[in-house]
């Protein structure tokens, strides 16, 4: 049955579209928040019908009733991603929820095994259709905010369509029932794991407005048009999500395409952006679908301005909720307060979000450093020598004092610009300085970095090949 004939998720989902899309700029600051701790008891309540919840908080000594706001956050226990697996599928919703109408959504690999064992493993969680449609209206609000009309403006979606990822699992229960009632002919989906030519060719048939991807499939295609191919792909906007955007990767494109690039922040457990990049380039929070905390490795609060592991709690949705969990892995730096220049008032991260805590580079000395902040040294030297001559890159941690740093190289433009030798001894020498010497540091050339073939997202550019188990699992 098309979904948007079903009363029961048509009408709910048409009065979140009224409530959802504009509650920040609406509300005051005071309103807002009433509204956040209103949606914190019902989520806490809903959470505690839950087996894994409902067991985490009687050990806790907690109720629901004691839960007055989200000051009171603390008194609840964090979860983590080994718990959701252990406890899948009967453990993480509710005994009276359909798990024959849910829909499960996986992070990691695609193979559909809902049951893992690490921390560092694929988790799987429950979702219905009425929580992907009000994922949605987060995207809807940002696209106001760019003044991006949804009735004309072209979309190109080059994501993850693997089955069990949330792109596979929306584009089937919402997209296909949508195009019962629109043409669609301005939205455009196809798997990132596609031959890059046959993506350009498609796009520049489609000729996009916007086109949404990773950060290393928008370097792939702007290296194909700096050839002179896809002569009709004239974006007014990128999204770049799913992995960390660099300063020099952010460059290239945007000087190749003419528009600019904007970060969003999200995670198949997530079911909606939990953040996105403004025109100042400060990413605001989506604080009233979602709660952030950061802390440090003791799972104690940091103090804003701080570098933390982020702590997620969805203030929405049915299905597996999310309160207090630690699994997305990621670095955080929440903000002061400061409101942003471009007019948002929605509350931003005092510093972009900076990768999985599985990807850190740990030092002999014990100096541990999040993905971008090793990769601000590379960006830095390749932008000091103004060029694009290196189309991607990667660094590999093989032991802890053993560090290589994969360069690919275009070489039609090998009479421009520095060599690769002046730039691998600069690249060198500035991570030398970082890492000390005790660390040896190779940068090599080579002609390919491969994707991962098993998700068909792109490679990371930071691997950590050592032991992270101190810092795997954060409970």
């Amino acid at each position: 049955m098309n979904p948007f004939l079903n009363p029961s998720i048509a009408i709910p989902f048409l009065k979140n579209y009224i409530a959802d899309t504009n509650r920040i700029e609406r509300l005051s600051s005071k309103d807002l928040e009433k509204y956040r701790n209103k949606a914190f008891r019902k989520i806490v309540a809903y959470a505690y019908t839950v087996p894994l919840y409902k067991k985490k908080y009687k050990e806790a000594g907690i109720h629901p009733s004691d839960i007055k706001d989200l000051k009171d956050i603390t008194k609840i226990p964090f979860v983590s991603r080994q718990e959701l697996n252990e406890n899948f599928p009967d453990g993480i919703v509710p005994p009276t929820f359909n798990k024959q109408k849910g829909l499960v959504i996986c992070t990691g690999g695609t193979t559909g095994k809902y049951c893992c064992n690490s921390g560092s493993e694929p988790v799987c969680i429950y979702t219905n259709v009425l929580n992907l449609l009000r994922g949605t209206l987060v995207s809807f609000r940002e696209n106001r905010f760019y003044g991006l009309n949804l009735k004309i403006t072209r979309f190109a979606h080059i994501g993850n369509f693997n089955p069990f990822k949330i792109d596979e699992v929306f584009d089937k229960n919402v997209m296909k029932h949508i195009r019962s009632f629109f043409s669609f002919k301005n939205y455009l989906a196809m798997q990132a794991s596609n031959r890059t030519r046959e993506i350009l060719d498609k796009l520049n048939d489609f000729q996009p407005n916007v086109i949404i991807s990773y950060p290393t499939i928008f370097q792939d295609l702007a290296y194909l048009k700096k050839k002179g191919f896809g002569k009709n792909i004239k974006p007014k906007i990128l999204f770049v999500g799913g992995a960390m955007l660099d300063d020099y990767t952010r460059s290239y494109v945007e000087d190749v395409f003419g528009c600019h690039m904007y970060n969003t922040y999200s995670s198949c457990e997530s079911g909606a952006e939990i953040a996105f990049e403004c025109t100042q380039r400060n990413w605001h929070i989506h604080s009233d679908f979602f709660h952030l905390e950061a802390v440090n490795e003791n799972l104690e609060p940091v103090s804003p301005g701080k570098r933390g592991h982020l702590v997620i709690t969805r203030l929405w949705g049915g299905g597996t909720p999310l309160i207090r969990y630690t699994g997305m892995k990621d670095w955080i730096t929440l903000g002061n307060g400061k409101n942003c220049s471009c007019g948002l008032k929605s509350p931003i991260f005092g510093r972009p979000v900076e990768g999985r805590v599985l990807s850190n580079i740990i030092l002999p000395d014990g100096t541990r450093y999040p993905p971008s902040n090793f990769l601000f040294t590379i960006t830095n030297v390749l932008k000091s020598f103004n060029t694009f001559k290196v189309l991607r890159y990667q660094i590999i941690q093989k032991k802890i004092d053993e560090i290589e740093i994969q360069l690919v190289i275009d070489h039609d433009l090998n009479d421009t610009g520095p060599t690769f030798n002046e730039m691998a001894k600069q690249i060198e020498k500035k991570y030398r300085e970082k890492t000390g010497p005790k660390v040896n540091i190779t940068v090599n050339e080579v002609e390919e970095i491969k994707d991962d073939p098993t998700t068909g997202k792109p490679a990371p550019l930071v691997v950590s090949q050592i032991s992270q188990n101190s810092i795997c699992d954060l409970t």
